[in-house]
């Protein structure tokens, strides 16, 4: 019996999200299960995945476009495997960031999120000063630089959703029963 084969799709800008992204698939991989990151607009296909975990960097309260296409394209897809969804961006001192797993997913998000049975969670998000963009600028100058990303908490979920991954496929028979069940 093969490891379960979970995808890793993400949208980032500024690469905040993208580590999030390859922190997530290590745990998975640690799990016992075989991760692949990409960028969400470079998904080819999903004919050998398993499960999935897609998330984007919050602009403004909502994801980049490129996430949203892909969940919008591939939503027959991502509604016969098990999927989680997360969202990385709350930055500041304050009520967000110290639960941003209580906010709220933007809502053609959530209603997609309800659609093909996702879970979705919401992680803290970075604002590196030094790097160039007028978003940047803005938010620099209004003090909300900084990491607001919960390392540990990442880890914690990430691990979760691999250990759930792995019991779905032991209680399917393995990843091919997965695909015939769909």
């Amino acid at each position: 019996m093969r490891p379960p084969h979970v995808l890793v799709a993400y949208a980032s800008r500024h690469e905040a999200t993208a580590e999030i992204a390859a922190v997530i698939a290590g745990e998975l991989d640690a799990a016992g299960c075989v991760a692949t990151v990409t960028e969400a607009r470079r998904v080819a296909s999903l004919a050998d995945v398993d499960a999935a975990i897609v998330g984007s960097a919050l602009y403004v309260g909502r994801w980049d476009e490129s996430a949203l296409d892909f969940l919008r394209h591939e939503r027959t897809a991502l509604a016969r495997i098990p999927t989680w969804l997360f969202s990385s961006g709350p930055v500041g001192e304050g009520r967000a960031t110290a639960h941003p797993e209580r906010l709220p997913q933007p809502a053609d998000v959530a209603a997609l999120a309800e659609e093909i049975g996702a879970h979705a969670t919401t992680f803290g998000g970075r604002v590196d000063a030094d790097e160039e963009g007028f978003d940047l600028q803005i938010m620099t100058s209004a003090g909300l630089a900084g990491d607001w990303r919960d390392f540990r908490r990442i880890r914690a979920w990430a691990r979760g959703v691999g250990a759930d991954i792995l019991v779905r496929t032991a209680a399917a028979g393995g990843p091919e029963a997965l695909d015939e069940l769909a």
